[in-house]
């Protein structure tokens, strides 16, 4: 009996110090840092290929899925580089399933282009420009697009002389028509319109959160037009080119610059503001 308890009192202090060890080394650790929110970098796009097995050999019913999935559940937060990978990754693997599917140029020039990917987005305008002969609105938008991000001319008129011919009203393309006129010739007021559309887009949203993401893209572009207005009464002002942002401050032609709510910024390049473009490693831009 003695020998059972002597075992016991034995077991009983090993486990009281094994306790105070283990107090002692969580005390001198410190606090646990919070536990990180989980990233939308892991998020998967399975290839098309393989979205067509799953859903039956139906690639239409495939795209379907993919753009459900993709308008649920991409977001806009601080970790935009990832938020983008992930769109520009879902946009893709709808155009290749069915590069008709309206849902998915609509939003990828909306989310992608405007979201700091206008190549990604030029890539979906184009598959369903040459999918939907019917359709001048791709057309439109890829014209539109080559202008404003590359600021190519002649493939933003070819764009928009293809939108005209599909236009079933013979006014709307005249305009059309106009517009790419306009565009060679340097008259074209490309920033306003970008931002009646953005604006044109958001009334027509239903889904809340997809209106918060076009809001962003919204103030994002205001920021881009004040930048460019500021430069050309800086410029109209002072009889010079401007050479730095910071010139716009120090000689008052604005408090403060303005803040892109997406994060990304704005850069100065080759003379002119332009949106800054993400950067995701892994799928660098060909230019």
């Amino acid at each position: 009996m003695a020998s059972m308890l002597s075992c016991s009192s034995k077991a009983l202090a090993v486990a009281i110090a094994g306790f105070l060890l283990f107090a002692t080394l969580v005390v001198l650790r410190g606090p646990s840092p919070p536990p990180k929110r989980p990233g939308v970098s892991d998020r998967i796009v399975i290839s098309a290929p393989v979205q067509v097995l799953l859903a039956g050999g139906d690639p239409f019913l495939a795209a379907d899925f993919e753009a459900i999935r993709a308008a649920a559940t991409a977001e806009d937060s601080a970790d935009s580089e990832a938020n983008a990978s992930f769109r520009i990754r879902a946009h893709r693997v709808v155009a290749q399933l069915n590069p008709c599917h309206e849902d998915n140029y609509y939003v990828a020039n909306a989310m992608l282009s405007w979201g700091g990917a206008p190549t990604e987005g030029l890539e979906v305008l184009r598959r369903a420009t040459h999918c939907r002969t019917w359709d001048e609105f791709p057309p439109f938008f890829l014209g539109f697009n080559e202008w404003f991000f590359n600021r190519d001319a002649q493939k933003a008129r070819q764009a928009m002389e293809l939108a005209a011919s599909r236009a079933a009203d013979s006014q709307q393309a005249a305009t059309l028509k106009r517009i790419g006129v306009m565009i060679e010739t340097g008259e074209f007021a490309d920033q306003r319109v970008a931002l009646a559309f953005l604006r044109q887009e958001k009334t027509r949203a239903t889904d809340e959160r997809l209106r918060e993401m076009l809001d962003r893209r919204i103030t994002r572009l205001e920021g881009l037009i004040t930048l460019r207005e500021a430069q050309a009464r800086y410029e109209a002002q002072m009889g010079r080119s401007l050479k730095s942002p910071q010139a716009l401050l120090d000689e008052k032609f604005l408090d403060a610059l303005p803040q892109d709510p997406l994060r990304l910024g704005y850069e100065f390049r080759d003379g002119q503001f332009r949106l800054r473009e993400v950067k995701i490693p892994g799928m660098e831009r060909k230019r």
